[in-house]
Parts: structure tokens; C-alpha cells; sequence
């Protein structure tokens, strides 16, 4: 029985090439797009899962008074760890780390000379208890002493091969910030899922006095402490405790409301309140949004099989009547064509293997990730096939099996079943409009994610950032003269050069993914109205180059410390001046130092547009000046960046030169947002695709069905362009009821995102205007095209035609 229902299938399969194509490609294309979702999902679900003590390791950190509502950062005091695991004996172990990015390493040769590396992912300064609280196989050495003593340092093997050619390396040096480490141990190579990627760790303890000396007053968010309880119940207590703790270490100190609390290890990844050391977090909320996408793809495209198979299903009757009249149960029918759907489905799943293969390779390195199909010990893989295929097989194959084995059998013999009469007819028109539904939500929902990448674009930030160059600059120790002197040289040298329209000296450029924030408030008031500020260390010729407009007083010398202070509009309505010239000659207290504000500049942004402008002090400080900005020609640019880098490597030969450009540096800021708009574009054009492929389908068989007709209104004289309408109209009632669907969910979906911007779009008639019409011109044009080709044939031959 089975060996003839199997040959009946393949023999189906062959007779009916045209839809079998559409059912086998639709669902080809909906699996393939699941399947590379699924592993998007697992890959960010399943961050920082593999530590044995995941229940139980918490992140300290600390939320406080902003002007603009609350603030949150991951750093906490390096004073913190100490003090909390003597005040909390819940605490099995608590461990500091202070991260380092780009940093430069140098690795002596016999020569005399060094091989320099920069590396981008940084070092990160650690606590051998670090290995007690996480885990992180180390290959050779011994964990818990290996960064015991100052000077100790732990590499991964894939740096240990990078920087010496071989793994073991324990007794070699390396050099970082002009201190030589010895390495005492080799670790793995940490997973591409985690929060922590460290591939260097330096020893606490190198630093540790220095860092004690910021005491509470200094938050940094790459100085994190992670604790491990002794119990994961004990946290409810703990936090319990915490503002007794705050009282008792900051007291009447605390002006800002700072409190400190402990974030699950498991929340790390998925909290975009606060950053981490991968500098990435993935919302629940995305990946909630990335797992409907999967399955509306799925769901298109059993759709269209569902359809394809009930249109035809009057074309198998008369086998039904058949079997029917032969003996066959229903419960036999209903086997035999849900083993059809499997076998389908089964086809279509190896496609959507090799399929897969394919697109991670192109995947990967867009998203920087290294997704792959393993086979050998992905139990969740293999619970996705399994899965997929037998979901994919019952919802495809349960409904059509059963329209075709309900079939009456005398009806059936007789030929008497038609299209229409067949109970898979509203079940069809109920299921396209479920896909226009799917296809236009997709399609309204891109339209506005798109909008607001290119507002973030085309926005005015406030300041100049095409065509400038961000050389960084060596932080050498000098004392203050002679840094300045040095620094000041090189400026005017780069100056000089031929395509050179500026320069200037900063802390950081006007937008940047570095930011100093700090309280400040005026003489004549307490130190309890303290309010925030970002800081900026700069030049006089910082505002020509970025042109900011001052719009009150005037501009910073060139000095190497401070004598005044400018701020910006967002300061004086902070500080609650009514105009800029209110402020100006007003002693303003920032960093202990008294200084008078002596110039007003126009607001500008400096993080990305999630945010609202803050307050800014702009001020002199030569000792904090860490970048060279360059004006440049950009007919130019070339010359422009060897001469700089000539410049560069004559004054400071120990060290690389690097260079980026502001406006790609600004563009980081909404990588994450860019990528996410390209593959739901993507994704977008997968659902319509497979949604083209059910309509052609569909199509094609009404094309069948009315060639008789079509023939007859045709030799009464109806035109192509009738009998075009007479196609499409239907579906054109479809799309409407699609619409008013799909419409309600976009706008309030996309709104619910829109709201983690400060700086948004606002979501009009033109975005719905658009998806309509967009879906009514693909349908149409799908519709339209198999329907022309009907209407052009001789209606003598549709007359003929059976």
C-alpha cells in the first residue's frame, strides 16, 4: 500500500510540473528564511549560557538622576567590589574588571626592535577570581595565581599564535601602556556568544593603587563587578539591602540619587539600558519580532500550497472517486496525500539546507557573525528539522487532504465538482488575504524603518562632519608645557600641508561613542543642585573646524588649561537662564574648578539621535587631548593621509597610526538599526516573492479553469483589457481587506519601536498610501501577466480547449 502510494506521489509530483515547482520553491524560500532566523534567534538567545554558574553570577550596576529622566551605566566605583563582599557575606566571590579599547601591544623581538598590534577588541584588566565565577577553559598555566601578582598576564591562543606563532607562551612578554606583562597562562578562545571577549587579560593588581585613588567619585562604564551568590534566592535580600549600602558610603554625597543594583548574567545581552564589553544587545522585543517574521514566512508559504493543491484538487476527483468506489477509506485518502505533502516538504527541506549553506556564507560576514548548520551536535537544529518538516507537512497537507478525500463518489465520476463548488473555495480567499495581510504589514513596516535610517542621515546634527579625519593620539606622559608644546607642533605642521583646511586638538570629536559626563553648578548655590553635563576638552580651533556657531560671548583660547568655560543652549535652559547672554560672565563650578562661562555655542549632538541633546562645557586641557581632527580637501584626501601619516610616524615612531573618517563613525551608531533594515528588506522581498509565486499560481489555474469563457467573451467582442479586470478585480477586493488588517498593526507596532528614539519620524498617511498601493501593483502585475497572456490566445483554440 504504501509502495503505491509513494509512486502515486512521484508520479503526481511529474505530471503536474508547474505546481509542483511552486509548492517545492515557496516552501524552499519560506524554510531557508526561517531556518537563517532560527539560527539569528539561538545564536542571540543562548549568550553567556554556557557558564556552569549562570543562575547565580550578577552584573552590579548603577542607575542615577539625568536631566532627562533616569540614567543608567554598567560601571560602578572601583571602590564598590570591596566594599560590597564585606558587606554582603551572600557573596561567594565579586570580581572587578576595568576594559581597555584599541589598544596597542607591542612584542619585543630578539632585534631589539618591537612588532606592534592593534588590536580593537582591547584588554581588559582582571581578578584571578574571574575564573572562579565564569568559565573560560585555560589550556596551560594556572588560573586562580596566573594574575595573582602586578605585571601578570592570561592570552588567548589565538593571539598566543598571533603574536608568536605557536601556543605556548607562557613566559613571554608583551607590552602594553609602556609596562611589560608576562604571560603566565593560555585560555581558549572565548565563544562568539558571549558578553565577555577577552583575548588579553592583564593582572588587577598592576593598577589597583590607582585605581583606589578615584574612590566613589568616578563612574566608568568599562569598569564593571560582577558578583556570585551563594544562593541565586538570596538576590531579593540583597537588593533589599542596597540603599542601606549607598547611605553608608556616599551619604550626603549622593546628590545625583545613584543606586546601585544587580543585573541577572542572563540579562546582559538583552538590556539596552546598559552596554557590555561586546558592545552589542539585542532586545527581547527583537528577537520576539525576528521569530513572527519566521513564522509568517513559513506560514506564505504553506499558504500557497494549501492553495495551489485545493484549486487543483478538482483535477484529482474522478482518482478519488475511484478509490472511494474501490474500497478506499477516507482515512486511507487523508494518508496518501499527507505522505504527498511530506514528501514535498521533505524535497523542499534538503533544498533549504544547501540552500542556507549558501546565503551564511554571504550572512556572515555582513553581520559579522559565524552562524553555521552543525549537524554533529546541535540537538536544537535537529529538533528545527524535525519540527519544521512535520508542521510544514500537516499545515500544508492536513486541509487540502481532506477537501480531496471528502469527495462524493458519484459526484466525483460524473465530473460534477467544480472549482467553486468545492469546499476549499473560501478557504482560499480567507488565506490569500492572510499573505496580503503578511505582505503589505512587511512592506509598510520596511517603508518606516527605512525612513527613519535615512532621517538619521539626512538630520542636521549641529556641526560639520564631512571630509574630517580622526587621527588618535599617543597618550605619552608629559608634563603639561611640554605636552602642549609637542601637540601644537604637530598641528601646525599638518596645517601647512597642501589640502589641509583646519585642525584642531580634542578629547574627543563633537558625536562620539565616548563621553564624560559630570555635575556642575554656579556660585551662590549648593552643591545639592548640582545638575549634568557631557565635557569636552578642546582647542580654539575646534568650533571653525566643526563649524559651531557661537551665539553668545566668545571663544576658548589656546591654552593648556582651563580660564573659561563654553557651554551650550541645552546648559542655559538646564541652569534656568532664560537667553544665552544671561549666563555669560557667571562663575560656574565643574571638576573643582571655578571658572567663569565666556561663550555660548548653538546646540549640537553629541551621541547618537536615540538621545536628546544634553548640556555641554566645552574647555581647554591639553593634558586630555586624545584625538587630531583634520579638515581635509576631499579632492585631496589621499595626499592628505600619507603626508599626515609621514607627520605622525616621524614624532612618534613607537607607535601605528590609525585614522577614521567622522561621518563613518557617526554611521556605527545605527549599524545595528542599517542591518536590521536590510535584512528585513530582504526578508520582506522573500515574503512577497513567495506570495508572487501562489498568485501566479493561482493565476494560472483560474486561467484553466475560464479558458472556455474567455474564449466566448472574446469572440462577443470583450477586450484584452477586460478580461484583465475580470482577473484582477477579485483580488484587488483581497488586498483592500488585506489592508485594512494589516494597517492597524503596523502603525501601532512601529510606533512601539519609533519610541526608542529621541529624534523620530512621524508615521503619516503617505507610509500606508505607499504599502497599499505597492501590494496592489505587485499583485496585479503577478495577476496581470498570466491573465494577458490568457486574453492574447485565439479564441478559436479556447473554444476547443478541454
Amino acid at each position: 500500500m504504501f509502495k503505491n502510494y509513494f509512486k502515486t506521489a512521484l508520479r503526481n509530483l511529474f505530471r503536474e510540473k508547474g505546481s509542483s515547482f511552486l509548492n517545492i520553491a515557496g516552501l524552499t524560500l519560506g524554510i531557508t528564511c526561517s531556518l537563517i532566523l532560527f539560527l539569528l534567534v539561538k545564536h542571540l538567545a543562548t549568550f553567556d549560557n554556557f557558564h556552569s554558574n549562570r543562575d547565580r553570577i550578577f552584573r552590579i550596576v548603577t542607575e542615577m538622576d539625568g536631566n532627562n529622566g533616569k540614567f543608567h551605566t554598567p560601571g560602578v566605583p572601583a571602590a564598590l567590589p570591596d566594599a560590597f563582599k564585606e558587606d554582603f557575606p551572600e557573596a561567594e566571590e565579586v570580581t572587578f574588571t576595568s576594559y581597555r579599547l584599541n589598544a596597542l601591544i607591542k612584542v619585543p623581538q630578539s632585534s631589539g626592535e618591537s612588532k606592534k598590534y592593534q588590536e580593537e577588541t582591547g584588554v581588559v584588566f582582571a581578578q584571578p577570581n574571574f575564573f572562579r565565577i565564569f568559565d573560560r577553559r585555560i589550556v596551560e598555566g594556572d588560573p586562580f595565581k596566573a594574575l595573582d601578582e602586578p605585571n601578570e598576564a592570561i592570552i588567548s591562543g589565538s593571539l598566543a599564535r598571533k603574536y608568536f606563532g605557536r601556543e605556548a607562551v607562557i613566559g613571554e612578554v608583551l607590552q602594553y601602556d609602556t609596562l611589560e606583562y608576562k604571560i603566565a597562562a593560555v585560555m581558549e578562545d572565548h565563544p562568539a556568544n558571549t558578553d565577555l571577549p577577552f583575548t588579553l587579560m592583564l593582572s588587577m593588581s598592576t593598577i589597583k593603587k590607582d585605581r583606589d585613588m578615584a574612590g566613589w567619585g568616578s563612574i566608568w562604564s568599562d569598569e564593571q563587578c560582577y558578583v556570585l551568590l551563594k544562593d541565586k534566592e538570596a538576590i531579593g535580600d540583597v537588593q533589599a539591602r542596597m540603599p542601606a549600602f549607598v547611605a553608608k558610603y556616599l551619604g550626603k554625597e549622593n546628590y545625583r540619587g545613584q543606586m546601585f543594583f544587580l543585573q541577572p548574567l542572563s540579562e546582559l545581552h538583552f538590556d539596552d539600558r546598559y552596554s557590555n564589553y561586546s558592545h552589542r544587545t539585542a532586545p527581547r522585543e527583537m528577537l520576539i519580532a525576528l521569530s513572527v517574521i519566521a513564522i509568517f514566512l513559513v506560514l506564505t508559504a504553506c499558504i500557497n500550497f494549501i492553495n495551489l493543491t485545493t484549486a487543483e484538487a478538482i483535477k484529482r476527483s474522478k482518482e478519488v472517486g475511484i478509490r472511494k468506489s474501490l474500497g478506499s477509506s477516507r482515512a486511507q485518502l487523508i494518508l496518501q496525500f499527507l505522505g504527498e505533502t511530506t514528501i514535498v516538504t521533505l524535497i523542499a527541506m534538503f533544498l533549504s539546507l544547501g540552500l542556507t549553506q549558501m546565503a551564511l556564507s554571504l550572512l556572515n560576514p555582513f553581520l559579522e557573525l559565524s552562524l553555521a548548520l552543525d549537524f554533529s551536535g546541535d540537538h536544537l537544529l535537529w529538533a528545527f528539522i524535525a519540527g519544521v518538516t512535520m508542521l510544514v507537512s500537516l499545515l500544508s497537507g492536513l486541509y487540502p487532504s481532506m477537501v480531496l478525500s471528502g469527495f462524493k463518489p458519484a459526484l466525483a465520476l460524473k465530473n460534477q465538482i467544480t472549482n467553486r463548488s468545492s469546499s476549499g473555495y473560501n478557504l482560499r480567499r480567507s488565506l490569500v488575504v492572510i499573505q496580503f495581510v503578511i505582505s503589505q504589514f512587511f512592506i509598510m513596516g520596511t517603508i518606516i524603518l527605512l525612513s527613519q535610517m535615512n532621517y538619521f542621515q539626512s538630520q542636521d546634527l549641529g556641526f560639520r562632519k564631512d571630509a574630517v579625519l580622526i587621527v588618535p593620539l599617543p597618550q605619552i606622559q608629559l608634563s603639561e608645557g611640554t605636552r602642549g608644546l609637542n601637540l601644537r607642533t604637530l598641528r601646525e605642521e599638518i596645517r601647512r600641508l597642501p589640502g589641509v583646511e583646519n585642525v584642531s586638538l580634542s578629547s574627543t570629536p563633537p558625536s562620539s561613542g565616548s563621553v564624560n559626563s559630570t555635575g556642575f553648578y554656579f556660585e551662590g548655590e549648593d552643591e545639592s543642585e548640582q545638575r549634568d553635563t557631557h565635557v569636552k576638552q578642546v582647542d580654539e580651533n575646534y568650533l571653525s573646524l566643526y563649524d559651531i556657531e557661537i551665539v553668545a560671548g566668545k571663544n576658548l583660547g589656546d591654552y593648556d588649561t582651563a580660564r573659561g568655560f563654553l557651554v551650550n543652549e541645552e546648559l542655559v535652559r538646564v541652569a534656568g537662564f532664560q537667553k544665552p547672554d544671561d549666563i555669560i560672565g557667571k562663575t560656574m563650578l565643574l571638576w573643582g574648578q571655578e571658572l567663569p562661562v565666556i561663550g555660548v555655542v548653538k546646540d549640537f549632538h553629541t551621541v547618537s539621535l536615540r538621545n536628546r541633546i544634553e548640556p555641554i562645557v566645552l574647555m581647554n586641557n591639553v593634558q586630555a587631548y586624545r584625538n587630531l581632527s583634520v579638515k581635509v580637501n576631499p579632492a585631496r584626501m589621499k595626499e592628505v593621509i600619507a603626508e599626515v601619516q609621514k607627520r605622525y610616524e616621524e614624532r612618534y615612531p613607537e607607535n601605528l597610526f590609525e585614522y577614521t573618517f567622522l561621518d563613518e563613525t557617526i554611521k556605527q551608531f545605527y549599524r545595528g538599526e542599517q542591518k536590521m533594515s536590510i535584512l528585513l528588506s530582504v526578508f520582506t522581498s522573500m515574503a512577497i516573492f513567495i506570495g508572487c509565486l501562489g498568485l501566479f499560481g493561482l493565476a494560472t489555474f483560474m486561467a484553466n479553469q475560464k479558458t472556455k469563457e474567455i474564449g466566448v467573451r472574446k469572440a462577443l467582442g470583450a477586450s484584452v483589457e477586460s478580461i484583465i479586470f475580470l482577473f484582477s478585480k477579485e483580488y484587488v477586493k483581497l488586498i483592500f481587506l488585506g489592508f485594512a488588517l494589516a494597517a492597524p498593526a503596523v502603525w501601532f507596532l512601529m510606533n512601539k519601536w519609533l519610541e526608542n528614539f529621541a529624534y523620530k519620524i512621524t508615521i503619516g498617511p503617505l507610509v500606508f498610501i505607499a504599502g497599499f498601493f505597492a501590494t496592489l501593483m505587485i499583485a496585479v502585475l503577478t495577476v496581470g501577466y498570466r491573465s494577458f497572456r490568457a486574453a492574447r490566445v485565439n479564441p478559436i483554440q479556447s473554444l476547443r480547449y478541454e
